[in-house]
């Protein structure tokens, strides 16, 4: 039997690597397989890395990464403190604190700032 606190602490890890990964391919070009020819197609991404990059932080500010982990743990995926945390990190998400932030790192990054999408 695993003990719950190395099992978290493997969830943890996941998680913080899949936003990583996430982060980190943003800006590359990803591949998908036409269901139709059965072939690998290139496709642009839709969001710059600095859009991914101002997301993550957003989501990290909000509470919503801890209360995601805490639902995950509990089960409670209904808690006020969930739903407090998600209405949290749409009004970051839709304010001026998102559009700050990328234009923060496409400025650290060199890149061109282009409009914040909403998502």
């Amino acid at each position: 039997m695993i003990r719950q606190p190395a099992l978290n602490r493997a969830l943890l890890q996941l998680m913080t690597g899949a936003a990583v990964f996430v982060a980190a391919s943003a800006q590359a070009q990803s591949y998908v397989t036409d269901l139709e020819t059965n072939q690998s197609v290139s496709v642009q991404s839709t969001v710059s890395r600095a859009e991914v990059l101002a997301d993550l932080k957003v989501y990290q500010e909000s509470g919503l990464a801890a209360a995601e982990r805490t639902a995950e743990e509990t089960g409670q995926w209904n808690s006020m403190a969930l739903q407090a945390a998600r209405e949290r990190y749409a009004a970051l998400r839709h304010g001026t604190r998102y559009a700050a932030l990328v234009t923060e790192y496409a400025a650290r990054r060199g890149e061109t700032v282009r409009p914040a999408t909403k998502a």
